[in-house]
């Protein structure tokens, strides 16, 4: 395995440990967090509803980021009425330290939406120059229940 890590890159303790990533604290060089909920808090099945993912990402680092945000979503969720629409990327812009900024992202069930749990997957990206470049990511699952 000494060849592959050398080209992979070797984990370091805190991803051996599960540690690190978006949380309370930064580690490695991610500097944020990001807190989720649903408003209502689930969707219902086979029926066209939506439901607002807020998300709130705060930058605990002293510097400013240029940061981004991608959700995407499963199969029988979208992000539109028909459910076309699987990823979507929110440009935040500059965020100074210590600063936060809430946003709400429309997630929409249609009427071929089973019920069950949907995983989303949250990406944050701390880029540098411009949006091109990225410096640093961390993702994070959130669970959605369809009824």
């Amino acid at each position: 395995m000494g060849f592959l890590d050398g080209i992979l890159g070797k984990p370091s303790q805190a991803e051996k440990t599960g540690e690190g990533g978006i949380g309370p604290t930064p580690v490695h060089g991610i500097p944020f967090t990001v807190s989720t909920k649903f408003n209502p808090m689930r969707l219902k099945a086979r029926t066209e509803n939506s439901a607002d993912l807020i998300l709130e990402v705060s930058n605990k680092s002293e510097s400013a980021q240029l940061c981004s945000v991608v959700v995407e979503v499963p199969k029988a969720i979208g992000f539109d009425n028909v459910g076309l629409s699987k990823r979507k990327e929110l440009r935040l812009g500059a965020l100074e330290g210590g600063a936060s900024k809430r946003m709400a992202v429309t997630l929409t069930a249609n009427s071929q939406t089973p019920p069950g749990a949907y995983t989303l997957a949250v990406t944050v990206y701390s880029h540098y120059r411009d949006y091109a470049h990225v410096l640093n990511s961390a993702a994070k699952s959130v669970e959605l229940r369809v009824v």
